[in-house]
């Protein structure tokens, strides 16, 4: 599998969890002030998913212009 195909899947798998942690923040802002003391965890692992993929796009992007 070529480097360009490599990203890709692991860009679909980034996706997909970016979108899981996205739905956990979103299920925790319905249900606070149950669980006010996971806020942090919970949004970390969102900013982490989304910073990730945002980082392998950029990847992608660099290896397509060369």
């Amino acid at each position: 599998m070529s480097n360009r195909e490599t990203l890709k899947a692991e860009l679909k798998k980034l996706s997909a969890k970016a979108l899981e942690a996205k739905m956990d923040l979103h299920d925790l802002s319905e249900e606070l002030p149950i669980n006010w003391t996971s806020i942090m965890a919970v949004a970390q692992k969102a900013h982490d998913a989304f910073a990730e993929l945002e980082r392998k796009s950029h990847d992608l992007k660099s290896l397509e212009n060369t």
